[in-house]
């Protein structure tokens, strides 16, 4: 039984939580792991080792990436080098089963199969129909550019993130099963800070997440420190610069490491996502989960799949993404200091529901189930 696997990502893999998580239990659970990455940024060493895990990363060659404007007219050039140099590893690292990310590493996955008579895992982290296009193409039309349905058939496991998720491709194969992206729960409870209100938010930044108006509500509302951390964007650096004396803080792009040790100290967990943004709609963000492992309170969007969650396990308030609501909600948190508390513990006390080590599980099983057997250390 091969339990060698490929994992084949269109990122640069280290700042990627799903994926670390992913590689870091099937390691854990004696399988071997090497991922071949693409390093868009041209920034990353092109081969190391991170935690026992072979990193190998492609740069398009520095011309063609130069000329071509736009990162999706890449995709196919990216495909092509994944591809050949998965060939090349096989020579001499002999894996049985190839893990792909998302529609730009599906036909790398296809390809490999077909050649190499291995298995095929799927991992859907995206709608690109959603993501990229917002959902403005016809369905049809998406699929006689992308071809995603027609090589989906070719798939031997198909994993996604959430329950919208797997309703929108469900349509299209037999099975889809969900891996979320749940984390590891703290082993006690830290009752949250309450004064002043202390507001987190890690990710990434563009107007659906409504960042803008978190800003702006913050800078209107006293008692109010709200931390920000993610990439590097001068529009969104100028903005929180232009906001510290509010009572704004920027941290930059923050390691892995980092994110639940400071999560731990908010207050409030913010992801009010505008559910206009169809990914918004059916997706749940990491920051519910790093929310739900600390046991903090939630402040999110009302239309959107968190949202609802939110709304369904009482941990927190649900706003529409507007200034005046989001100045109302953090009034009311400021009010109400018990009720941060009692969402928080609530949120804590879900978590033997939804945690790593149980989404860990289901992708041990699903590996299981794909090799007709188990690992020799039987998964554990």
């Amino acid at each position: 039984m091969n339990t060698r696997v490929l994992m084949i990502l269109n990122n640069h893999y280290t700042h990627d939580p799903r994926v670390t998580t992913e590689v870091e239990s099937l390691v854990k659970h004696s399988y071997e792991v090497k991922v071949i990455a693409w390093d868009r940024k041209r920034k990353y060493p092109t081969h190391e080792t991170a935690n026992n895990v072979e990193v190998i990363r492609i740069r398009i060659p520095q011309i063609i990436d130069k000329l071509i404007p736009f990162e999706i007219l890449k995709v196919p050039i990216w495909q092509v080098l994944a591809y050949r140099r998965a060939l090349q590893l096989y020579k001499t690292w002999k894996f049985g089963i190839v893990h792909v990310h998302d529609w730009p590493d599906l036909p790398v996955g296809v390809w490999l199969k077909r050649k190499l008579k291995i298995k095929l895992v799927y991992d859907s982290h995206e709608v690109w129909n959603y993501m990229v296009f917002t959902n403005k193409l016809p369905e049809w039309l998406w699929e006689a550019i992308w071809r995603e349905r027609k090589l989906l058939q070719a798939v031997d496991a198909f994993i996604t993130v959430g329950r919208g998720y797997k309703r929108y491709f469900i349509r299209y194969v037999k099975s889809v099963k969900l891996v979320m992206n749940a984390k590891l729960p703290l082993t006690q409870w830290k009752k949250p800070k309450t004064n002043p209100l202390v507001v987190v938010y890690i990710g990434g930044f563009h107007r659906a997440r409504c960042i803008e108006e978190l800003v702006s509500a913050t800078c209107e509302v006293k008692r109010v420190f709200t931390v920000i951390a993610g990439p590097e964007i001068p529009e969104y650096k100028k903005l929180f610069e232009n906001s510290r004396s509010c009572g704004l803080k920027y941290l930059g792009f923050i390691p892995k490491s980092r994110v639940i040790p400071l999560t731990r100290e908010a207050s409030v967990v913010y992801y009010v996502f505008d559910p206009s943004h169809p990914l918004y709609k059916i997706g749940m963000p990491n920051k519910l989960f790093e929310a739900i492992a600390t046991g903090r309170a939630s402040l999110a969007c009302k239309g959107t799949a968190s949202g609802k969650f939110v709304e369904e396990y009482k941990i927190g308030l649900v706003v529409n993404c507007n200034v005046e609501e989001i100045k109302k909600a953090l009034i009311t948190f400021i009010e109400n200091p018990k009720l941060i508390i009692k969402f928080g513990r609530r949120a804590y006390s879900i978590g033997s529901k939804y945690n790593l080590e149980r989404e860990s599980k289901k992708l041990l099983e699903i590996y299981k189930r794909l090799l007709g057997g188990t690992p020799h250390d039987d998964a554990g």
